[in-house]
């Protein structure tokens, strides 16, 4: 017999990401190598009319060319990427919340690091806009 932390660990759950089909308007947030966790997902067709917004630095630099190019086969108004090598270093919770407002969207997705994570989730929350970000439990 499997106790029950046993068992979540033979469960092989899709993943954060794929909470947006669930939704009509979303919003998925990433910071640095956060775009990873969204890569896979975004290459892919979707029922959910997405909007991302990513902080980072040096986009080209750090993450390719490539990266780059498939986020360009996005809507330019969909695609929000603050490069803080550049812009500087923005205040991320805020500057979801803003874009989740005029996005109109239904859910906050977001990968960060875990103060990251939990601070954009507590001001979505405090905004009333649902939010979902990594546990960090483990």
């Amino acid at each position: 017999k499997y106790t029950w932390q046993q068992k979540t660990h033979l469960v092989h759950f899709a993943g954060l990401p794929y909470l947006t089909n669930m939704y009509g308007k979303v919003l998925l947030v990433a910071t640095g190598s956060g775009i990873c966790v969204f890569l896979s997902f975004l290459l892919q067709p979707c029922k959910a009319d997405v909007c991302l917004l990513r902080v980072t630095k040096g986009v080209e630099q750090n993450f390719g060319r490539e990266i780059k190019e498939w986020m360009s086969g996005h809507p330019e108004e969909k695609v929000i990427v603050h490069d803080t090598a550049v812009l500087g270093r923005p205040n991320v919770s805020e500057m979801t919340v803003e874009t989740a407002k005029k996005f109109g969207a239904e859910v906050v997705i977001v990968t960060s690091n875990p103060q990251g994570s939990k601070d954009v989730v507590n001001a979505c929350k405090a905004s009333r806009i649902a939010a979902f970000g990594p546990i960090w439990d483990s």
